[in-house]
């Protein structure tokens, strides 16, 4: 039998309604991993890289599973073009979406390819993505830095505002 690891993802939404999307995929995530995903609540933030006037939502998710990280970002993707993404940021230009989501890590592997880097190269730098992840694992090391999230987002220099979505 596979090891299990701990699968991380951060999810994003600024296309109307952002929160469906977000509950859309957190019930696709648990359907084919055949889990109850573990989640932080949703919070609210200007985009990261990029003008629109539609703000983000974010949260993350974390489960159990022994799919390889090359078959979770199938799944993944998939899951994006189900739920109507039609087209990846190219060039480090990002864009609004109906759903992102990023491999945030897989247990504590750390992976370099061309498809794939974790654990996920700029998560160092988005509070967005720091601040509900240490909801969830506060104290999980990051197989780089080798400090827990917490010290990670101490160090965060990502000044965007980071807000408690309540709706």
């Amino acid at each position: 039998m596979k090891e299990k690891r701990k699968v991380i993802l951060s999810l994003g939404s600024n296309i109307p309604d952002r929160k469906q999307y977000l509950e859309k995929a957190i019930v696709e995530l648990e359907k084919v991993f055949e889990t109850q995903v573990v989640r932080s609540r949703i919070y609210e933030t200007a985009p990261w890289g990029f003008e629109s006037e539609v703000p983000f939502l974010n949260c993350c998710v974390s489960f159990y599973s022994s799919c390889i990280p090359t078959d979770l970002l199938f799944v993944t993707k998939r899951i994006e073009k189900d739920l109507g993404r039609v087209k990846k940021s190219q060039k480090n230009e990002y864009q609004s979406r109906v759903i992102d989501i990023d491999i945030l890590y897989v247990g504590e592997l750390i992976v370099r390819t061309d498809e794939l880097t974790l654990p996920h190269p700029q998560l160092y730098d988005r509070s967005f993505v720091l601040t509900p992840l240490i909801e969830i694992c506060p104290a999980f090391v990051d197989p780089v830095k080798k400090q827990n999230i917490t010290a990670i987002l101490e160090t965060c220099n990502d000044k965007n505002s980071v807000i408690l979505y309540e709706n």
